[in-house]
């Protein structure tokens, strides 16, 4: 019988539907590693050892029957991680363009969802005598933040040292029909347990309930909202994808964010909302007219139940300020949304609304899903991540990681999304982008890199 830790939440099992031909639901990081590369088979090897201590790489996803229950995690049968680990070489020069097209074109693909949902390439060919690692997992698998943690799990904090690994998890069997035949109803009673008891909480703790059907309504509202004007950064996706990346020094942008007394996140956004600004004057749009929100995922106070890896659940929805000229004056309009925010409790708030999805019935959360999907268009006009990665350099196969680069998708009508990350001493900031909307977005690239540096300066 499954497990109730082996079902997915009702936002990780979103995030199967919505993928296309022209989309692609997971993240993904890029490594930077001096050299020499360890040959094929000895990073296959590596890769596998580690592998084996993180159980969630072995599973994969299994759909109820007739859709009547959300999906769960089971063992995958013949599980070889060697399988999802692959090599590839740059061709001469192998320069970092190179590596930023390589990487968009491994990144395009979707995964298999009849396997374990993630793959690992090794590449080779580098200038200067280095190599790159790009990994991908589904969103359902990981968000930014705790695929950052499984990148670093394969990671170790000094040349020739392993990192700790847990036992290898014994493979369960697969449940059987008869067994999620019997599963379902006893899920479903047990949904409709936990909503009753919900409810009669709410007769016992009236003001308490009312505080969060008002902090449910509250985050509905952040979530679904009447439509935004027409952009350039909205509309369908293509199959294609540009990313790149700059860098910043952390420590310079840490004093900014004290100077200013706002957070490096507010940094951050800041510089995208000059990027923007740059980017959209550049194409003609005329920025009176623009209204660009962006959505940022907020972490809990714990994303993980035992042994499940579970997805953010919170997010705050933050207007840039792409009318304004003048960097810091940006950076102090940006201070005072995000503090709004805080204020106002909107993390708090979207948290309530995801937890209550966690109550629906799977039919009734899938037709909501889709009723979503269809008039999502112009809800937000960007993703901006912020993630943390290690403090001090990391190593792989000995081989020491100069640079660690995130990624993360565009999805339903959203074309452009932005991650930054610390390593090291270093922020590096990737932008993705859809191709053929926007083939221009090595300019926002770029823009984002000078934005971090004019505001660093101040």
């Amino acid at each position: 019988m499954p497990r109730s830790r082996d079902r997915l939440s009702a936002l990780d099992s979103l995030f199967l539907r919505p993928e296309t031909g022209a989309q692609s639901l997971h993240v993904g990081t890029v490594l930077i590693l001096e050299g020499p590369a360890p040959s094929p088979e000895q990073f296959r090897h590596h890769l596998a050892e580690r592998v084996a201590s993180l159980p969630i790489l072995g599973r994969r996803v299994l759909q109820m029957p007739f859709g009547l229950g959300r999906p769960i995690w089971v063992d995958a049968e013949g599980f070889d991680a060697s399988d999802h680990v692959h090599h590839s070489r740059l061709d001469e020069p192998g320069s970092d363009d190179q590596l930023r097209a390589a990487a968009a074109r491994l990144m395009a693909p979707r995964l298999d969802p009849c396997r374990p949902l993630w793959e690992v390439w090794q590449v080779d060919g580098l200038v200067g005598g280095r190599w790159a690692v790009v990994a991908k997992a589904h969103h359902t698998m990981v968000d930014g933040r705790s695929g950052v943690g499984l990148v670093q799990a394969l990671l170790a904090d000094g040349p020739g040292r392993v990192p700790a690994a847990a036992p290898a998890a014994q493979p369960r069997p697969k449940p059987s029909t008869v067994q999620l035949a019997v599963d379902l109803p006893i899920w479903a009673a047990g949904l409709a347990l936990r909503t009753l008891r919900l409810a009669v909480r709410s007769l016992l703790a009236p003001r308490v309930a009312l505080q969060r059907v008002r902090a449910v309504r509250f985050g509905l509202a952040q979530v679904i909202r009447p439509d935004l004007p027409p952009s350039v950064l909205n509309g369908p996706l293509g199959t294609e994808r540009l990313w790149g990346w700059a860098t910043a020094d952390l420590a310079a942008v840490q004093r900014r964010a004290r100077t200013a007394g706002c957070t490096v996140n507010d940094v951050f956004l800041a510089a995208l909302a000059g990027a923007f600004r740059r980017f959209l004057l550049d194409r003609g749009e005329d920025l009176r007219t623009v209204v660009l929100r962006t959505i940022v995922p907020v972490a809990g106070p714990d994303q993980r139940r035992a042994g499940a890896v579970r997805n953010l659940t919170s997010a705050m929805f933050v207007e840039l300020p792409v009318q304004l000229t003048d960097p810091a004056a940006r950076l102090a309009a940006v201070r005072a949304r995000t503090a709004e925010q805080k204020a106002r409790g909107v993390a708090e708030a979207t948290a309530a609304f995801v937890a209550m999805a966690d109550h629906l019935p799977a039919p009734l959360l899938a037709r909501a899903g889709r009723a979503y999907g269809r008039a999502r268009q112009g809800r937000v006009n960007v993703a901006a991540t912020n993630l943390r990665g290690p403090d001090q350099a990391q190593y792989l196969s000995n081989c020491r990681v100069l640079a660690v680069i995130p990624w993360v998708p565009v999805a339903l009508d959203v074309r452009a999304t932005a991650a930054m990350i610390s390593y090291a001493g270093a922020l590096t900031v990737a932008v993705t982008a859809d191709a053929g909307a926007l083939p221009d977005a090595d300019r926002l690239v770029s823009a984002v890199g000078e934005e971090l540096a004019l505001l660093s300066d101040r």
